[in-house]
């Protein structure tokens, strides 16, 4: 099992059992890993992308795990169902759990999601995971924003 969908499987574990996952980010390179819970991640994407960015710098200075290999971002967010709106907009969005990866090797970025089912009070009683299109582009603005931190600070040595 890779690493992404090990923890995807923990942070469904949790989210099950809290009804809820604060945002973690999962760091792993050439000379250690880490996560970092993040308690305040910001309420719009620019200020989240603001966050990641400043914890990526942070993680660097204080918490450097050696050359970035792969980053993994798990956070509960609203996933649209028309392209053509921005799912703060969708009146049919639908809340997710997403497990957001970036192989820092290589660039590329990958995505999970399940969706929160929850009963009328509220409580969740499942999570559905998603498929996605092969050709559908995965490309987030945080994962990019956190190794941009990273490398101002701790730049890939050669």
């Amino acid at each position: 099992m890779d690493e992404v969908k090990k923890i995807a499987k923990l942070a469904k574990a949790i989210f099950l059992r809290d009804g809820f996952h604060i945002p973690v980010l999962f760091i792993k390179g050439t000379e250690g890993r880490i996560a970092i819970g993040l308690q305040k991640f910001g309420d719009t994407s620019d200020e989240r992308v603001q966050v990641m960015l400043k914890v990526g710098t942070w993680a660097a200075c204080k918490a450097s795990v050696g050359e970035l290999e792969l980053v993994i971002l798990v956070n509960e967010s609203w996933m649209g169902t028309n392209i053509n709106v921005l799912p703060s907009n969708d009146p049919n969005r639908i809340e997710v759990l997403q497990i957001a990866s970036l192989d820092t090797r290589t660039m590329e970025e990958g995505i999970n999601a399940f969706k929160i089912n929850r009963n009328p009070k509220g409580t969740v009683t499942d999570l559905e995971e998603l498929s996605f299109p092969d050709t559908m582009e995965t490309k987030g603005r945080l994962l990019p924003a956190f190794l941009k931190g990273y490398l101002a600070v701790s730049p890939v040595k050669n």
